[in-house]
């Protein structure tokens, strides 16, 4: 069979199924949804966004109401698009709705969903924000890197000056950014090797281009083994490259540990000293108890 056939027989299960579901939902369990345009077979609402979604997503609400439901592939969508139903979605209800969308950058990019930017609000969401609440964002923690702010900013007023008597153009945005990089990454890992930072910060910027395009197999799950535009293999690539670079961070702080010259005290360095902790006591920390 051709990959074109193959490709084929796929489309129409799928229209198959998402008919037979429409059906079976309409007639068993009624109309319980937000009222909403009529969807298609496998693409459901998605030729409705439009190069400008958020235009196309205003004109469908005047016609469908502040509370409108679509089907983004397989996925059902509720669009909300006034104060007064938002915030019953963000305030009055948010813990129902705190929950991050399932996504496939989130099972490559994000240890299977274990980073807190994607995990499932529960016990384990709960646990890791007490984390960084208790043991990384804690106001001594911040304070205690004054010192090193401190230092970056002199850096930057420094050359600052040189480029101003060399009368040479700056980027004050640019220079700022740069700044507050340097001064997030000391906090993280410390003083890292450059061509670590850069190798980082490039896999950082793909990887924020990943999670924001638009992946057909989030919409139309059966598609994602084809992976068609080609981001599971990059997502995958990056992924290990990542870990590569966070393993040698971690071996090299394990190292300054051992040989008593982790005085720097980052963030690295507090995640270790808690990993050491549950192994020496053989339980976990006061955070993670219920």
């Amino acid at each position: 069979m051709s990959a074109f056939a193959t490709a084929a027989l796929l489309v129409l299960l799928g229209a198959l199924y998402s008919f037979i579901h429409r059906r079976r939902t309409a007639s068993v369990n009624g109309p319980k949804l937000p009222p909403g345009p009529w969807a298609l077979p496998i693409i459901g609402n998605l030729h409705m966004l439009g190069n400008l979604p958020h235009r196309n997503l205003s004109r469908l609400a005047r016609k469908y109401g502040p509370i409108m439901s679509m089907r983004l592939g397989y996925v059902p969508t509720i669009v909300v698009s006034s104060p007064e139903a938002a915030e019953l979605f963000l305030k009055t209800h948010d813990a129902v709705f705190a929950s991050r969308p399932k996504i496939q950058a989130s099972e490559y990019l994000s240890y299977g969903g274990k980073g807190m930017a994607f995990a499932e609000y529960g016990p384990y969401w709960r646990n890791a924000r007490k984390l960084c609440t208790l043991e990384l964002l804690t106001k001594v923690k911040i304070d205690s890197f004054a010192a090193m702010r401190k230092e970056e900013l002199g850096v930057l007023v420094q050359s600052l000056k040189q480029m101003a008597a060399a009368r040479e153009v700056v980027n004050i945005s640019k220079k700022v950014g740069e700044l507050i990089e340097d001064m997030t990454h000391r906090m993280l890992f410390g003083r890292c090797k450059d061509y670590q930072r850069a190798d980082l910060k490039a896999l950082v910027q793909e990887t924020l281009i990943l999670v924001g395009a638009f992946n057909i197999a989030d919409y139309v799950p059966f598609l994602g083994a084809l992976d068609l535009q080609g981001l599971k293999r990059r997502m995958k690539a990056i992924s290990g490259a990542v870990d590569h670079i966070l393993e040698k961070i971690i071996d090299e702080h394990k190292q300054d540990a051992s040989e008593n010259q982790g005085n720097h005290n980052d963030f690295v360095d507090v995640m270790l000293s808690l990993m050491n902790e549950t192994k020496n006591f053989h339980q976990e920390p006061s955070y993670l108890i219920k």
